[in-house]
């Protein structure tokens, strides 16, 4: 099969060197190289999708997709945003271009992306406040299985509620 191929490359190559291309009067080899030099890259085409939707964004920072809720930049809290339903992915939209992806069809319900509470204000929103001391213990305990979790765990936490 090698063998083959090695034949047919030399053949297609005399072939280029010595077929006249039309258009320039030069050799099929001599116009290609000519021309590999014009060629730019593509343009990044747009994802196919399924389903599209615009959704206005919670005051939470939230949007409501396929029955799952997905965090949007707080940027964008009262405005529209377009969702598009890719096959692996969510794309969530803004101004026509994409400003956050999640993938689509997880177990989990809701999609939470710190960033998007994470910024500078606006002219017309303000960022949420920091995440306190009691959002960083259930981070905790929500990284902690069940079966580990110890009492003193819960009395600790308890004491941050207080």
């Amino acid at each position: 099969m090698e063998e083959l191929q090695a034949e047919t490359d030399k053949a297609i190559a005399r072939y280029a060197e010595n077929t006249i291309c039309p258009a320039t009067g030069k050799s099929i080899r001599e116009s290609w190289q000519n021309e590999l030099l014009a060629l730019r890259p593509l343009p990044k085409l747009p994802e196919p999708f399924d389903k599209v939707v615009t959704r206005t964004v919670r005051p939470d920072c939230c949007v409501v997709f396929e029955n799952r809720q997905y965090t949007v930049p707080f940027q964008y809290v009262k405005d529209q945003v377009e969702i598009r339903g890719c096959a692996d992915q969510i794309q969530l939209l803004a101004d026509g271009k994409i400003i956050q992806e999640y993938p689509r069809h997880t177990a989990e319900r809701i999609l939470i992306d710190e960033r998007c509470y994470e910024g500078p204000a606006t002219d017309r929103v303000v960022p949420p406040p920091p995440l306190g001391e009691m959002t960083c213990r259930l981070k905790e305990i929500m990284e902690t299985s069940v079966e580990t979790r110890s009492i003193d765990f819960y009395a600790a936490l308890s004491e941050v509620a207080k």
